[in-house]
């Protein structure tokens, strides 16, 4: 077959390595840094991971209601950093026993534990999608690999459960409500993949998730009392007022709302633009299905769905884009030039970025509608989405020739997985 036009880059070892070894580094640096004592009168950096590290230890002294009251948990964050942050606590009473665990162990070693992990476990699942041309998926989402090893978010961790859910499901095989199942810990993130199990009656899988569900819910109860939950739903609301009333960090955040918000709008207003838009992607992702598209292209069709679903999506939230993008980007990469694909690098650096270069350039003391910068990160990831979309309907380029973009599905679409008879529910065999 004829050589088709690829970018040296994306299958560039070196630069995986290079790429790698700075996020390494940074880990490193980060982890000793949070481990080493900060002399009295010197100005300390507080990131998310001390919000997880203060709700691990009100864990551990029995006060884990605490952590959800926004007073309270103010309070022992400013006790432990020596700081007054505006980090509310609201994840599932499920994750506050997991960070309760975490925090048996110093700050430092938490840290690096914590990171080290899911890093390892995001990059190996990136690399059973993409193969060869992990570099170029790394190379993309590299704003956000940096911004999620330095502020010790989950990011990681979540993109790796949707990218082992899909190739579970790719396999038709029950495990894939392993991953769903463990999503409990940010639910709002799981809605499209759980819209493709459900539409694929992949019903052995939903009964393992709802298994993992249940037994997720009932451990916190049992070590923490059923208090928790009454604590953790005054908490959701507490976090609710706070983002209509603009406290938090909105340009940070990858939402319509966010954009919306931040751009004048009330927020009973911005919320209806939301809830629509997210209408629409959840729409659009069953239409996909019902249309039959390319198995690699519903897959990364979830993946962007997943991210504009919930109001309060963070910028660390993309690892799942890397998801997504490592589903298309050998076919993205046969259907471009290399103008065309440095432009939609660009692009993405934009909007994976605009967060982290935001935060450099202007640190806010006070969050607020009206304070901070714009929140522009939802139009050039919506923009980079609808690009990639049309790009993958070209024909593939090849030096001498065009191949129809039907039949390069075809040619490339996997043969391992039996084709689905009509009387037989149809099945996705992810490539």
């Amino acid at each position: 077959m004829t050589q088709a036009y690829l970018h040296p880059i994306a299958t560039s070892r070196l630069l995986l390595k290079a790429a790698l070894t700075v996020a390494a580094m940074l880990l490193t640096f980060a982890a000793i840094s949070y481990q080493t004592p900060v002399p009295p009168g010197s100005d300390k950096t507080v990131v998310d991971f001390h919000a997880f590290y203060v709700a691990g230890k009100l864990g551990q002294e029995g006060r884990a209601n605490d952590s959800y009251n926004m007073a309270k948990m103010e309070v022992a964050q400013k006790d432990f950093t020596g700081v007054k942050v505006f980090m509310p606590w609201t994840y599932p009473p499920p994750f506050t026993l997991f960070v309760t665990a975490l925090a048996a162990l110093p700050l430092g070693w938490a840290y690096g534990l914590f990171v080290g992990l899911t890093l390892a476990f995001y990059v190996t699942v990136l690399r059973r999608i993409a193969g060869d041309h992990l570099p170029g998926v790394i190379v993309a989402i590299l704003p956000v690999i940096l911004l999620t090893v330095m502020t010790g978010q989950n990011g990681f961790l979540t993109g790796a459960l949707i990218g082992t859910f899909l190739l579970a499901l790719q396999q038709r095989s029950s495990r894939a409500g392993i991953p769903l199942g463990l999503m409990v810990i940010k639910p709002h993130l799981a809605a499209a993949i759980s819209l493709l199990a459900l539409v694929e009656r992949r019903w052995q899988a939903m009964f393992i998730a709802a298994g993992i569900v249940i037994a997720a819910l009932a451990l916190p109860t049992f070590v923490f009392g059923l208090s928790i939950w009454p604590a953790f739903l005054d908490g959701v609301r507490e976090s609710s007022a706070y983002l209509a009333q603009g406290k938090y960090p909105l340009f940070r955040m990858t939402s319509i709302y966010a954009t919306a918000r931040s751009a004048g709008l009330p927020s009973d207003m911005a919320f209806a633009v939301h809830g629509a838009s997210a209408a629409g992607v959840i729409a659009l992702l069953f239409y996909g299905w019902w249309r039959k598209l390319p198995p690699q292209l519903l897959a990364a069709s979830a993946c962007a769905a997943s991210l504009f679903v919930s109001p309060y999506n963070y910028d660390y939230d993309l690892c799942i884009l890397g998801v997504g993008l490592a589903f298309v980007l050998p076919g993205l990469l046969e259907r471009t030039r290399p103008i065309e694909q440095f432009a939609l690098l660009a692009l993405c650096w934009v909007g994976t970025g605009y967060g982290l270069f935001t935060a450099f350039a202007q640190e806010p003391e006070i969050a607020g509608v009206g304070r901070d910068p714009l929140s522009l990160m939802a139009p050039p990831l919506l923009l980079l989405i609808a690009l990639v979309a049309l790009a993958m309907r070209r024909a593939v380029r090849v030096r001498g020739s065009d191949i129809p973009a039907t039949m390069a599905t075809e040619s490339t679409a996997p043969t391992t997985a039996p084709r689905a008879q009509a009387s037989e529910p149809r099945q996705i065999e992810l490539a």
